[in-house]
């Protein structure tokens, strides 16, 4: 069932729906070292991209997240496309990602029960 949904919507949104889908990239850094003697921190940076329709409404739903702003965008994403090095990732609290030359940080993100979409809550930084 998911590769039949992901094979549709990708198709849509190469097609029917291209007028409504933007990309993204993402560059995530996470902690992998301290050494409080010298002060420096070691991180290593995960980029990712991916595309979907980013500047969805919220305002439009009965269920909201509970921390939601009038100003948040709903953005709902291929997770077979949203990669990193080739290999699905999961987006991640607090992320920022650069959308037309906008950045925007995730508030909160979940997916469906076919695991075939991302629901990103996204918020202007």
């Amino acid at each position: 069932m998911r590769a039949k949904i992901q094979s549709k919507l990708g198709k849509a949104f190469s097609t029917k729906l291209a007028d409504a889908v933007d990309s993204f990239t993402c560059t995530r850094k996470k902690l992998t070292g301290s050494n409080p003697a010298t002060g420096e921190d070691t991180y290593t940076e995960y980029v990712y991209s991916g595309r979907g329709v980013l500047f969805g409404s919220w305002e439009k739903d009965l269920v909201r997240p509970y921390d939601y702003l009038a100003s948040d965008a709903k953005a709902v994403l291929l997770r077979n496309e949203v990669l990193s090095d080739g290999a699905e990732i999961e987006p991640q609290v607090n992320d920022e990602w650069l959308i037309n030359s906008e950045y925007y940080r995730v508030v909160s993100y979940g997916s469906d029960p076919s695991k075939s979409v991302w629901t990103v809550q996204l918020r202007r930084v």
